[in-house]
């Protein structure tokens, strides 16, 4: 049996989204029979999208929204347009605010579904640089989206527990 690919796609400008993305890595990388491939936004193309099982979008939160370069990742994917279904997602942003943070991966999930992918839970935020603690919420995300991708559990018997993901206050 093939192994199933779990894509982490970010952006990061001053490596809050970055170490929060190696760290959703690491978790999803204790899954069996998972691979995980973790790519910087302008290096991600639709085939990387269609060859993946499970996607997960990364970004700094910019006025509440994603960065225009995880952006472009999604405006560019409308060429496979519901091609993705099925499959299994995440999101997670660096933020300055919780209320912007929030926002922000509402937006990254919100892509996902309309791509009628399955978001696992709420998703992870970090409020300015992770500090440890929210970066073992990341592994923890990491495992349960990576979980989903092996069909170990389904996406909604994550949605109470992850709560715990979303860290409120340093």
């Amino acid at each position: 049996m093939r192994s199933k690919q779990l894509l982490i796609v970010y952006f990061s400008e001053t490596g809050h989204t970055e170490a929060m993305a190696k760290a959703i890595g690491e978790g999803a990388g204790s899954i069996e029979g998972v691979d995980v491939v973790i790519k910087l936004a302008d290096e991600t193309t639709n085939d990387d999208l269609l060859a993946a099982d499970g996607t997960v979008l990364g970004s700094p939160t910019w006025f509440r929204l994603p960065a225009w370069p995880l952006k472009r990742v999604i405006d560019e994917s409308i060429g496979i347009y519901r091609q993705l279904a099925g499959r299994v997602g995440g999101a997670f942003t660096s933020t300055g605010t919780y209320v912007d943070g929030v926002t922000c991966l509402r937006a990254l999930k919100d892509a996902l579904e309309e791509h009628r992918i399955q978001v696992v839970g709420k998703g992870v935020l970090a409020i300015g640089a992770p500090d440890e603690e929210e970066l073992g919420y990341c592994r923890a995300y990491g495992r349960d989206v990576a979980a989903c991708v092996a069909g170990h559990i389904q996406p909604w018997q994550t949605w109470d527990r992850s709560t715990r993901y979303v860290a409120l206050y340093k």
